[in-house]
């Protein structure tokens, strides 16, 4: 990695010193006993930034982890649509103000039984006063009216809303929302309802669990699974060399090294990444609407994803979610020098110049802010790219800056509003606070129609592509590689279900 700090450099020294240790626990030099023993996955690590409280922490290694352990009430599928998991149905009353959930029969790690209370108490957890950091659903949730919510049986609950809400299923799928148990506080040994058992964790190393033979959705055929924090290049040698089953988030030139050999499985899957830009909308000089539209100009995003993305991805138009429901189409924002000159002039702004902070945090990252920088350039304006530490980046960038670099997987597009847009949104990176968009998302809720959902989504769309802080610059495939000793491995959108999942990896 070019410019690696120390840091960096000894991070990948260790997590090259657990990938060797996986491969003398697995025997022969090989990750696992295919079918019956050890399963090993790579994922991009972040060190001291990853953690395993479902309530707060959100990096992509995160999410694997907490696929093994817990489960929500809903997930959603690839398409962006909930499905029901620990939750076998859901039915609100005529005007959407309660909602009853019937629960499935389950059962804990420590072998109490799950129960709707677990559920009310997973709520409260969220809902309540945050701790160190914001709880991320907390946004997403926000209408629970938990005083007036209730425990009907065991295996039902009612939810009861502040505001009328058709989308609810939505919000219970969510980052966040997976169900922990009634009244657990320590989350350094979690115990969950999920097809795997925790055994260890250690930031930024490694994440060991076994198979839970009682899980409700079956047993998984691993009997243990780790999941291991690596680099890039540490994912691509280590797979290549047998030390893991599993490597997740190739880059396109990783991924092309590793075509046609019959011992591993490549699997590509297209609009996947998402990649922006993100202004603060709170402070200069991105506090004035026509600063943010000259930006939108600026970005010449055929070049970002030709030269940054190696030409492995498509180029998007700073509208989240292409695909899924609700996506809106509107025109192409192009590269164009002239219309920010007079955009600037506009806005009485002379001589503009800040600060890009970024990090190598996934692949093209600095490339693209670097070649950004020179897109500005041409247009008279000065952009100063600065470098933020990989292992704190994505917790930095939500306060630091006045512009910064983010990637992200895809997301239910009332989720991607909550979650990011909402005024006081815990992972709000644009500091974007508008009444008209906030009082748009709360109608579209209480909408009981989905066309008539749609109209309010497509004029939040149409308030962001105008003059919102998201610059959503290129999209780009998520490459993963397994063993072909397996089947069954993980190929999936992340953020959806059957991305990261492990459960129903079999032998072949």
């Amino acid at each position: 990695m070019r410019g690696a700090p120390p840091e960096l450099n000894r991070r990948s020294f260790l997590v090259g010193s657990a990938l060797a240790a996986g491969a003398l626990a697995a025997g022969c030099g090989t990750g696992s006993d295919a079918g019956a023993g050890t399963f090993t996955a790579a994922f991009q690590g972040s060190g001291a930034g990853e953690g395993i409280d479902p309530g707060v922490n959100t990096l992509f290694i995160d999410e694997a982890r907490m696929k093994s352990i817990y489960d929500g009430l809903f997930e959603v599928d690839g398409s962006m649509t909930p499905i029901p998991r620990l939750a076998e149905s859901a039915e609100p009353n005529a005007d959407g103000t309660r909602w009853r959930i019937a629960l499935r029969d389950a059962a804990w790690h420590d072998g109490k039984k799950f129960t709707a209370r677990d559920v009310l108490y997973t709520f409260s957890r969220v809902l309540g006063p945050a701790d160190k950091r914001p709880f991320i659903a907390a946004s997403s949730l926000d209408q629970v009216d938990l005083s007036g919510s209730r425990v009907i049986d065991d295996r039902t609950v009612e939810i009861a809303l502040k505001r009328p809400s058709f989308e609810f299923l939505i919000a219970l799928s969510v980052y966040g929302t997976k169900i922990v148990q009634d009244g657990a506080a320590d989350f350094t040994r979690p115990v969950g309802t999920g097809p795997f058992v925790f055994e260890s964790f250690e930031a930024g190393r490694q994440f060991t669990a076994t198979a839970n033979a009682r899980y409700w959705d079956g047993a998984p055929s691993i009997r243990e699974l780790r999941i291991l924090s690596s680099e890039a290049d540490a994912r691509v040698n280590a797979v290549r060399g047998g030390e893991v089953d599993y490597a997740d988030n190739l880059t396109p030139s990783a991924a092309r090294t590793l075509e046609g050999r019959s011992d591993l499985t490549l699997t590509s899957t297209p609009g996947s990444g998402l990649y922006f830009f993100a202004m603060k909308t709170d402070r200069p000089p991105f506090d004035d609407p026509d600063v943010r539209r000259a930006l939108m100009r600026m970005v010449d995003r055929r070049e970002l994803v030709k030269v940054a993305l190696e030409g492995q991805g498509e180029v998007s138009n700073d509208v989240f979610g292409k695909g899924s429901q609700y996506y809106s189409e509107l025109p192409q924002h192009e590269y164009d020098p002239d219309e920010v000159g007079r955009l600037l002039r506009r806005a009485g702004v002379r001589d503009l110049a800040f600060d890009l902070f970024t990090a190598p945090v996934a692949y093209g990252f600095v490339e693209a802010a670097r070649l950004f920088a020179d897109q500005a350039a041409e247009c008279g304006v000065r952009v100063n790219v600065v470098l933020g530490s990989k292992d704190s980046y994505y917790t930095d960038a939500l306060e630091t800056g006045h512009l910064t670099m983010g990637q992200s997987g895809p997301l239910p597009i009332p989720n991607h509003f909550a979650s990011r847009l909402l005024t006081g949104s815990p992972q709000n990176r644009t500091k974007w606070s508008d009444p008209e968009f906030d009082a748009l998302y709360a109608t579209a809720q209480s909408t009981p129609t989905v066309e008539g959902r749609a109209a309010k989504y497509r004029r939040m769309h149409e308030i962001l592509h105008d003059r919102g802080g998201f610059v959503f610059f290129g999209s780009t495939a998520w490459n993963t590689v397994g063993s072909s000793r397996f089947q069954q491995l993980p190929a999936a959108v992340p953020n959806s279900h059957t991305w990261a999942r492990f459960d129903g990896v079999t032998g072949r």
